[in-house]
């Protein structure tokens, strides 16, 4: 059932509405008489495959070849994911088109000057409750689809939380976490961040490495 009510009404009553939602299917918002958007609850969004979420962090301003480069790599990997958040600034506003996937949420970090920490806050909001897994990644350092491809299928197989790519021995990104951490990356203070997580939970930790591909000899 879907309910009709001027957008004058909705204004003035906007989270009695949304309470009432949980008895209703939608409510069409009308405006000069004319019906303009729809108001649903958010199960419409639940993620039918059980893929990770991308969280793609690019609120600060980053070259327009590191940032291209990332959006062409993510693009060829979208199948492994169930859906692609873009956490932007007002420098990277303008790669809000550039990604092809059929569900991409946008969110825009005011405080791009704080901790990276700060954007993974405003990306987690954009999680639905079915993203069982989260990733992140970097607009400013590109990744390969075989990275992307890699860590998502350890993800299908792991008895562990946090899956971290590993290049050259070395820890790198993307990351990926669990769900279970929402809570505590919005609880971390910003002066602590990311690797504060890292290190608390280091027994929840897979490291999964990076092969590079040889390369065929020219003859």
């Amino acid at each position: 059932m879907a309910e009709v009510l001027a957008v004058t009404n909705i204004r003035k009553n906007l989270l009695k509405e949304i309470e009432r939602l949980k008895q209703k299917k939608e409510i069409i918002i009308t405006k000069d008489y004319k019906p303009v958007a729809v108001l649903s609850l958010i199960d419409i969004y639940k993620t039918q495959k059980q893929l990770p979420a991308l969280l793609v962090l690019g609120a600060k301003k980053c070259t327009g070849q590191a940032a291209l480069k990332s959006i062409r790599y993510i693009n060829q990997a979208t199948d492994n994911f169930s859906k692609i958040i873009f956490v932007y600034g007002e420098e990277t506003y303008r790669y809000n088109g550039s990604f092809n996937t059929v569900d991409l949420r946008t969110i825009k970090n005011e405080k791009i000057n704080l901790p990276v920490i700060t954007s993974v806050k405003c990306g987690i909001t954009a999680l639905a409750e079915s993203d069982k897994y989260f990733i992140l990644t970097f607009l400013s350092q590109p990744k390969k689809k075989r990275i992307y491809n890699l860590l998502c299928s350890k993800i299908k197989k792991s008895k562990k939380d946090i899956l971290i790519i590993r290049e050259n021995k070395k820890p790198s990104h993307p990351i990926a976490f669990s769900r279970k951490y929402i809570d505590t990356f919005i609880k971390t203070r910003k002066e602590l961040g990311i690797p504060y997580i890292i290190k608390r939970f280091k027994n929840d930790i897979e490291y999964v490495d990076a092969l590079k591909m040889k390369r065929r000899a020219v003859k």
